[in-house]
Protein backbone atom coordinates (compact mmCIF):
# COMPACT_ATOMS: atom_id res chain seq x y z
CA UNK A 1 0.00 0.00 0.00
CA UNK A 2 1.43 3.38 -1.41
CA UNK A 3 1.60 6.64 1.37
CA UNK A 4 -0.93 8.56 -0.63
CA UNK A 5 -3.65 5.50 0.30
CA UNK A 6 -2.47 5.12 3.68
CA UNK A 7 -3.08 8.89 4.31
CA UNK A 8 -6.24 8.94 3.05
CA UNK A 9 -7.13 6.06 5.34
CA UNK A 10 -5.75 8.24 8.38
CA UNK A 11 -7.81 10.90 7.30
CA UNK A 12 -11.16 9.48 6.64
CA UNK A 13 -10.66 7.40 10.20
CA UNK A 14 -9.78 10.97 11.74
CA UNK A 15 -12.96 12.27 10.36
CA UNK A 16 -15.05 9.76 12.45
CA UNK A 17 -12.68 11.01 15.98
CA UNK A 18 -9.50 11.37 17.01
CA UNK A 19 -9.33 7.92 18.85
CA UNK A 20 -9.52 6.54 15.54
CA UNK A 21 -7.15 8.12 13.66
CA UNK A 22 -4.63 7.56 15.73
CA UNK A 23 -4.42 4.06 15.94
CA UNK A 24 -5.25 3.68 12.54
CA UNK A 25 -2.09 5.98 11.43
CA UNK A 26 0.29 3.85 14.27
CA UNK A 27 -1.58 0.48 12.83
CA UNK A 28 -0.23 1.65 9.06
CA UNK A 29 3.31 2.46 10.38
CA UNK A 30 2.90 6.44 9.59
CA UNK A 31 5.64 8.67 11.20
CA UNK A 32 3.89 10.04 14.07
CA UNK A 33 3.64 13.42 12.85
CA UNK A 34 1.58 12.69 9.80
CA UNK A 35 -0.36 10.68 12.22
CA UNK A 36 -0.96 13.38 13.88
CA UNK A 37 -1.61 15.77 11.19
CA UNK A 38 -3.73 13.71 8.75
CA UNK A 39 -6.21 12.52 12.00
CA UNK A 40 -6.47 16.32 13.04
CA UNK A 41 -7.11 17.29 9.24
CA UNK A 42 -10.32 14.67 9.40
CA UNK A 43 -11.24 15.57 13.02
CA UNK A 44 -11.28 19.23 11.77
CA UNK A 45 -13.30 18.57 8.51
CA UNK A 46 -15.54 17.05 10.96
CA UNK A 47 -16.22 19.98 13.07
CA UNK A 48 -16.21 22.43 9.94
CA UNK A 49 -19.04 20.58 8.43
CA UNK A 50 -20.86 20.55 11.57
CA UNK A 51 -20.27 24.18 12.12
CA UNK A 52 -21.14 25.28 9.06
CA UNK A 53 -24.49 23.42 8.94
CA UNK A 54 -25.58 26.06 11.54
CA UNK A 55 -29.00 27.10 13.07
CA UNK A 56 -31.14 23.95 11.13
CA UNK A 57 -28.52 21.67 12.45
CA UNK A 58 -28.55 22.98 16.16
CA UNK A 59 -32.35 22.80 16.07
CA UNK A 60 -32.45 19.19 14.86
CA UNK A 61 -30.15 18.44 17.75
CA UNK A 62 -32.71 20.02 20.38
CA UNK A 63 -35.02 17.92 18.81
CA UNK A 64 -33.87 15.00 18.97
CA UNK A 65 -32.40 14.86 22.55
CA UNK A 66 -35.28 16.77 23.64
CA UNK A 67 -34.92 20.41 25.02
CA UNK A 68 -35.64 19.46 28.76
CA UNK A 69 -32.57 16.64 28.63
CA UNK A 70 -30.27 19.07 26.97
CA UNK A 71 -31.56 21.74 29.45
CA UNK A 72 -30.94 18.60 32.32
CA UNK A 73 -27.48 18.22 31.54
CA UNK A 74 -26.66 22.14 30.52
CA UNK A 75 -26.23 22.29 34.86
CA UNK A 76 -22.73 20.67 34.76
CA UNK A 77 -21.90 21.62 31.42
CA UNK A 78 -22.25 25.23 32.54
CA UNK A 79 -20.56 24.85 35.47
CA UNK A 80 -17.67 23.62 33.45
CA UNK A 81 -17.86 26.19 30.65
CA UNK A 82 -17.92 28.84 33.25
CA UNK A 83 -15.18 27.20 34.98
CA UNK A 84 -12.45 27.09 32.39
CA UNK A 85 -14.09 29.23 29.60
CA UNK A 86 -13.88 28.14 25.55
CA UNK A 87 -10.29 27.74 25.85
CA UNK A 88 -10.38 25.73 28.81
CA UNK A 89 -13.14 23.81 27.29
CA UNK A 90 -12.11 23.52 23.42
CA UNK A 91 -8.95 22.45 24.76
CA UNK A 92 -9.59 19.90 27.53
CA UNK A 93 -12.66 18.10 25.80
CA UNK A 94 -11.67 17.88 22.12
CA UNK A 95 -9.31 15.18 23.63
CA UNK A 96 -10.87 13.59 25.83
CA UNK A 97 -14.76 13.63 24.71
CA UNK A 98 -13.77 13.94 21.04
CA UNK A 99 -14.06 16.85 18.45
CA UNK A 100 -17.35 15.37 17.30
CA UNK A 101 -18.99 15.45 20.73
CA UNK A 102 -17.27 18.41 21.42
CA UNK A 103 -18.61 20.69 18.76
CA UNK A 104 -22.11 19.32 19.63
CA UNK A 105 -21.68 20.63 22.87
CA UNK A 106 -20.51 23.97 21.94
CA UNK A 107 -22.99 24.24 19.64
CA UNK A 108 -26.11 24.11 21.85
CA UNK A 109 -24.52 25.90 24.73
CA UNK A 110 -22.23 28.50 23.73
CA UNK A 111 -23.43 31.71 22.12
CA UNK A 112 -19.74 33.00 20.39
CA UNK A 113 -19.55 29.27 18.61
CA UNK A 114 -16.85 30.89 15.69
CA UNK A 115 -14.20 31.08 18.93
CA UNK A 116 -15.04 28.24 20.34
CA UNK A 117 -14.32 25.93 17.32
CA UNK A 118 -11.01 28.21 16.43
CA UNK A 119 -10.28 27.08 20.21
CA UNK A 120 -11.21 23.60 19.26
CA UNK A 121 -9.54 23.32 16.04
CA UNK A 122 -6.45 24.29 18.35
CA UNK A 123 -7.27 21.86 20.77
CA UNK A 124 -7.52 18.62 18.28
CA UNK A 125 -4.57 19.45 16.24
CA UNK A 126 -2.43 19.82 19.68
CA UNK A 127 -4.14 16.65 20.75
CA UNK A 128 -3.30 14.33 17.69
CA UNK A 129 -0.02 15.00 17.39
CA UNK A 130 0.42 14.56 21.23
CA UNK A 131 -1.13 11.50 21.10
CA UNK A 132 0.56 10.18 17.84
CA UNK A 133 3.98 11.27 19.41
CA UNK A 134 2.80 9.17 22.79
CA UNK A 135 1.25 5.78 21.80
CA UNK A 136 3.63 5.30 18.69
CA UNK A 137 6.56 4.66 20.46
CA UNK A 138 4.12 2.36 23.07
CA UNK A 139 3.09 0.26 20.81
CA UNK A 140 6.53 -0.59 18.92
CA UNK A 141 8.07 -1.55 22.48
CA UNK A 142 4.74 -3.70 22.54
CA UNK A 143 5.41 -5.39 19.54
CA UNK A 144 8.85 -5.69 19.43
CA UNK A 145 9.02 -6.70 22.81
CA UNK A 146 9.32 -11.11 23.63
CA UNK A 147 6.24 -11.46 26.14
Amino acid sequence: MGELEKFVIVYLAGVTGIWKGIPAGIGLKLVPIYTGLYTALGSITTVLILFFAGDSFKNWIMKLYGEKRIARKKGKFSRFANRYGPWGLGLITSGLLGPITSVLLGLVFFTNTKKFVVILMAGILIWSVILAYIFSPIVELITNSAF
